[in-house]
């Protein structure tokens, strides 16, 4: 693959095989149900069964009970501080542990349950699409299209409603091509932020995401990444083709519900605005919303860029390959 990259998350994928966009040549939207070709009309979701909030309530009460009578229990069976403070605690986790595990199996359920219920929204305005007739004017098959890619984004947003959101913001230190490439990215994506920090789980390691853009409308979040091939200073090779770091974190911010979109340094420094453009298309894609395409499409397209190779960064640095276009700027 060459730059520029786009990686996306498996649910974003499923989500726009299921619900695919036609983009037709006078740019309007529509959108396609994989089972439009069913005329039976979809069944509203039963409610799921699910712990009520009485179950919580006894499983405190077990917990007392058991916090009152062990102690009694272990006094009179003559077992030492000690011992009876392990009791306690011992049983204290399995209440604890119960408790956790009935509170995330209902959130579960009623999180299922939201998801169907949107679903169902989107497959019943499909169904009532097709009970009416195809020959309607233009103006009530375009109102028809946005009601479809609204309630589509809706449904995506609820998706999104997983991502995970960063922690704040990162201390690693910023590339030199970043901060004019932050003015471009802000004047076409308000929502863009520079340099935030996400927390690796079980782990204290952590990730800074040179620039997250959200859309609003859908919830996607997009993590822009500018790829050296050497750092400044140290002239150590970076992003290389043949060494998984790139690879892997990439596939964490999949998980996590993000696109990573990777461009090279060059790229941004003599190209901002044709990016800025390869962002507005993915949005395009994803989302059906045209409206940062809209402004951006007569930019050319980015020209591909091969990644490189460890021996290639090094000899790169060697050549002080960065400063070629660096001090155009």
């Amino acid at each position: 693959m060459n730059y520029p990259m786009a990686f996306y998350p498996e649910t974003v994928t499923n989500f726009c095989r299921k619900y695919p966009l036609n983009l037709s040549r006078d740019d309007q939207v529509t959108v396609v149900c994989n089972n439009s070709s069913s005329v039976i009309k979809p069944q509203l979701p039963n409610l799921p069964i699910v712990p009520s909030v009485q179950w919580f309530g006894l499983i405190w009460l077990l917990w007392l009970g058991g916090a009152i009578a062990l102690p009694l229990i272990a006094i009179s069976w003559g077992w030492s501080w000690i011992e009876l403070l392990l009791l306690v605690s011992a049983y204290s986790c399995l209440i604890a542990a119960a408790y956790a595990y009935v509170l995330s199996y209902r959130t579960k359920l009623l999180s299922q349950h939201r998801q169907q219920i949107s679903e169902y929204q989107m497959k019943l305005a499909m169904y009532q699409k097709q009970q009416i007739n195809s020959e309607h004017p233009p103006e009530i098959k375009a109102q028809e299209s946005l009601i479809n890619l609204k309630l589509r984004c809706q449904l995506l947003s609820d998706l999104m409603s997983n991502r995970v959101n960063p922690i704040g913001h990162s201390q690693a230190r910023q590339g030199v091509s970043e901060k004019e490439f932050l003015r471009y990215l802000q004047c076409y994506f308000p929502t863009t932020v520079q340099g935030v920090q996400f927390k690796v789980p079980m782990s204290k390691k952590s990730y800074s995401a040179d620039f997250t853009i959200v859309h609003h409308i859908s919830g996607i979040g997009i993590d822009v990444e500018v790829d050296e091939p050497y750092a400044g200073l140290s002239l150590k090779p970076t992003h290389c083709l043949d060494e998984d770091s790139d690879r892997r974190r990439n596939q964490l911010f999949n998980e996590w519900g993000w696109i990573v979109v990777r461009f090279t340094e060059r790229q941004v420094v003599q190209a901002p605005l044709s990016c800025c453009k390869f962002i507005a298309m993915v949005i395009a894609q994803v989302t059906g919303d045209r409206s940062y395409l809209e402004l951006l499409e007569l930019q050319p397209d980015l020209l591909p860029v091969k990644p490189w190779t460890t021996k290639e960064a090094r000899r790169m640095a060697k050549e002080r390959y960065r400063q070629t276009y660096l001090k155009q700027k």
